[in-house]
C-alpha cells in the first residue's frame, strides 16, 4: 500500500508517499541511502511569536504555502525546495537528487544519516510555516464540512478505476491499494481532488 500526498513537486507525484493528492505530491521525508546526502535539509508545526515585556509564549499558528488542485508542477516544486532549503539550514543531512533537471535539489531528509528526533522535530518546527499543504489538509483542520468532501474526494478517483482508501490517522491524505496507478489515471487524483474541494 502506497501513501499518498501531495507537498511535494511534480517529481515526487511517482514516489507517493501520499499525503494530499497529486499536484506532485507533498511532503515528505526520504530515507533512501543510495543518494548523495548533505549538511542541508517524500506519505502532514505552528511557528511562535513573542512580543514585548508581557507577551505570552503561546505558539501561534501561521498559514502554511497552499498546494491547490491547480497549482503547477514549477510552483509546487518551488515551495517543497523551500521547505526543504529551510531544514537544511537547520543541519539537517539531506539526501540531493542526481541526474536530470533536478540535479543538486533537495529530495527529503536523510533518515538513515540523521538519527537524532530531537534534532529533526526542532528544524521541523523553525521551518514549519514553509511547509506547503494541499487544500484536503488545510480543510482537514479548518473546514467542517471536511469529512463529507473528503469522502466525496475517494468516489470519484474510485469511479475511475482508481483503488483507494482512506487513512483516518493521516487527515487529508489517502493511500492507493495496489501501488501507483498508470499515468492516464494520476490525473484523476487532482481533477478530482477539485472537484469535492474547490467552492463552485
Amino acid at each position: 500500500m502506497h501513501t499518498f500526498t501531495r507537498s511535494r513537486p511534480a517529481a515526487f507525484v511517482r514516489r507517493l508517499t501520499v499525503i494530499a493528492a497529486l499536484t506532485s505530491l507533498s511532503l515528505l521525508t526520504a530515507c533512501s541511502g543510495e543518494q548523495e546526502s548533505s549538511g542541508k535539509a517524500g506519505d502532514k508545526d505552528v511557528a511562535s511569536v513573542t512580543g514585548g515585556d508581557k507577551k505570552s509564549d503561546e505558539a501561534v499558528q501561521v498559514e502554511r504555502p497552499l498546494i491547490r488542485p491547480d497549482t503547477s508542477k514549477e510552483e509546487e516544486w518551488r515551495l517543497t525546495q523551500v521547505h526543504l532549503d529551510c531544514l537544511s539550514q537547520q543541519g539537517l543531512k539531506m539526501i540531493k537528487n542526481k541526474g536530470g533537471e533536478t540535479d543538486g535539489t533537495y529530495k527529503g531528509i536523510d533518515t538513515r544519516a540523521e538519527k537524532n528526533q530531537n534534532k529533526i522535530a526542532a528544524a521541523k518546527k523553525v521551518c514549519a510555516a514553509k511547509e506547503p499543504e494541499t487544500l484536503p489538509q488545510r480543510a482537514a483542520r479548518e473546514d467542517p464540512e471536511y469529512q463529507d468532501k473528503y469522502d466525496k474526494w475517494l468516489k470519484c478517483m474510485r469511479s475511475h478505476g482508481l483503488k483507494v482508501s482512506a487513512t483516518p490517522d493521516q487527515p487529508g491524505i489517502f493511500s492507493f491499494d495496489e501501488g501507483l496507478p498508470p499515468a492516464d489515471k494520476e490525473k484523476w487524483v487532482k481533477k478530482c481532488e477539485a472537484e469535492a474541494f474547490v467552492a463552485k
